[in-house]
């Protein structure tokens, strides 16, 4: 399954929930085995009904709650969770909680929603997850919103395996639940093999959404679940396209819809649509924060377009506009105040780096001093140091690409050694990493190093770089809807490019077409494989 949900999911779960679950319960928290008899809710007396016009993409459900207002913020903040949302969602539930404190379902969707929002909401976390578990156990509690919380505690404490089976209750128990199937759908998923084949939970979880948009058609959640079912499998259909599409007509102003239809039209080489996507979403945060008083460390979904946006100007061959976008997100003043938040993390970790990243990227190696200016400086303290190993191996792989333009092969092999030493140093962080709440960037930043290594040793021995590069052409994966490749262009070009440089046309042209299977359409792969056939003529 895709770290963007599992992997954070438990890894917060265990870093801050565990201490308010109560070390001397196991299992989930109740005193009967609930999951096998649940009941249709019974709400408690005089809760209102809910208002007749929704907000766009919210669909319907009870909500135990004394205020009309706190039941359509928690499905609002219902409808943010389900499209990757989460901050939106937080101040959702947040807001539901201001007018009713005792509404259950704001509170189990403040701890959904604030899984990977670091240690700064630690204190919330702790005190939805304990007055959750109090309105849980109070004999009046519908026991639908009672199975929600019980699912929860069984994700928190026993893991996603045995969630799925909670999830699949409730979905079989309250059949007209519009959510439950896709919470199911989201725990199921495990992704591609190797083969690009989709794993049994994959299959499954397919399954589940598309009975939901059979009934629901209209489903901006539903729609947005089956696009990102799909969103790296290893070709992206025409019709997921048409589903991402279909999830941002269902709700205009989602920044999360706009993005995941940036994202697939990226996986299939429409570059300009991909940007234009982006930029959306983009203008959707900045509306947001500006209405709401959001600052941007806490608003992670624009980092993380606008970074997306810049790599796409890349790919599309633009490469004055994609540093330009990506200065942009590298020039956003760091908030002292929030040092762990979301944003600030893509920030530390991809913003800083991504100018100097994309230059290095270029064909045509920009003039160093271009390269240095754009390169970050040391971060303030106070900050995760971890993510400075980002700006280390990119320094490193900067000395390693200009001595081997210089024609000094024995500083290309000094900057290799110094690279590998970096590596050794992060791959020893993998504790820091979870206590900064970095895992996925820290990972990222040993990938990025891993393929940096294997373009150096082509640099340095090019007569075997087709061995060199093959472990990099191996590992690398498809881009996720989070956050944009870690490197702007397919391996496979790099060995492309040395083979056009040995005078290997054919062997150029056949390593580009392969290139263009990850990467379609990229600017950068087509012009050498227009190189290599007419050189080949």
């Amino acid at each position: 399954m895709n770290a963007s949900f599992r992997h954070v999911l438990l890894a917060a779960a265990m870093a801050g929930f565990c201490s308010a679950a109560g070390g001397g319960e196991h299992g989930y928290w109740m005193s009967s085995p609930s999951l096998n008899g649940w009941r249709e809710a019974v709400f408690r007396a005089g809760v209102p009904a809910q208002p007749a016009v929704l907000p766009p993409g919210v669909e319907p459900m009870m909500v135990g709650s004394s205020s009309p207002a706190a039941q359509m913020l928690v499905l609002e903040g219902m409808t943010h969770l389900l499209t990757f949302g989460d901050m939106r969602a937080f101040r959702k539930f947040d807001a539901a909680l201001r007018l009713d404190p005792d509404c259950l379902m704001a509170h189990w969707g403040r701890c959904m929603s604030l899984m990977g929002a670091g240690p700064a909401f630690q204190e919330q976390r702790v005190h939805s997850m304990k007055r959750m578990k109090e309105l849980a156990l109070r004999p009046d509690c519908p026991e639908q919103e009672r199975a929600y919380a019980d699912a929860l505690a069984v994700l928190l404490m026993n893991g996603p395996v045995k969630a799925q089976e909670a999830w699949k209750n409730i979905c079989s128990t309250w059949k007209r639940d519009p959510y439950a199937p896709l919470f199911y759908a989201m725990l199921l998923r495990d992704g591609f093999d190797g083969q690009g084949n989709p794993g049994e939970g994959q299959k499954e979880a397919v399954r589940v959404v598309d009975a939901v948009l059979k009934e629901r058609p209209g489903s901006q959640a539903a729609l947005f679940m089956r696009a990102l079912l799909e969103e790296v499998a290893p070709v992206i259909s025409p019709e997921t396209v048409e589903t991402a599409r279909k999830a941002v007509a269902a709700n205009p102003f989602s920044a999360s819809a706009h993005h995941l239809l940036g994202h697939c039209l990226f996986r299939t080489g429409d570059y300009e649509g991909a940007c234009a996507a982006f930029k959306d979403s983009e203008n959707l945060c900045l509306a947001w924060e500006k209405a709401e008083n959001v600052p941007p460390a806490l608003d992670d979904a624009w980092f993380r377009s606008i970074l997306y946006r810049a790599v796409s100007e890349f790919c599309a061959g633009h490469y004055r506009q994609a540093n330009a976008v990506a200065a942009r997100a590298a020039s956003v003043p760091l908030d002292k105040k929030h040092p762990l938040a979301p944003g600030t993390l893509l920030q530390i970790w991809e913003a800083r780096t991504l100018p100097a990243r994309l230059m290095l990227a270029r064909p045509d190696l920009p003039a160093q001093a271009l390269v240095l200016k754009a390169s970050p400086g040391p971060l303030p303290k106070g900050f995760p140091d971890l993510s400075n190993g980002m700006a280390a191996v990119v320094t490193q792989y900067m000395g390693a690409c200009y001595s081997a333009r210089q024609g000094r092969p024995g500083a290309v092999a000094s900057a290799f050694d110094k690279l590998s030493g970096v590596l050794r140093l992060l791959m020893d962080g993998a504790d820091a990493a979870r206590r900064q709440m970095s895992v996925s960037y820290w990972a990222r930043c040993l990938q990025m190093g891993s393929l940096y290594s294997s373009e150096i040793r082509s640099l340095m021995f090019p007569d075997s770089a087709s061995v060199w590069m093959s472990e990099a052409i191996g590992s690398q994966r498809f881009s996720s809807l989070l956050l944009p490749p870690v490197v702007p262009y397919p391996a496979e070009w790099k060995l492309a490019r040395a083979y056009l440089k040995a005078g290997k046309y054919r062997e150029c042209a056949d390593m580009c077409e392969q290139a263009l299977k990850r990467f379609p359409n990229h600017a950068g792969v087509l012009d050498t494989l227009k190189q290599a056939r007419a050189a080949g003529k």
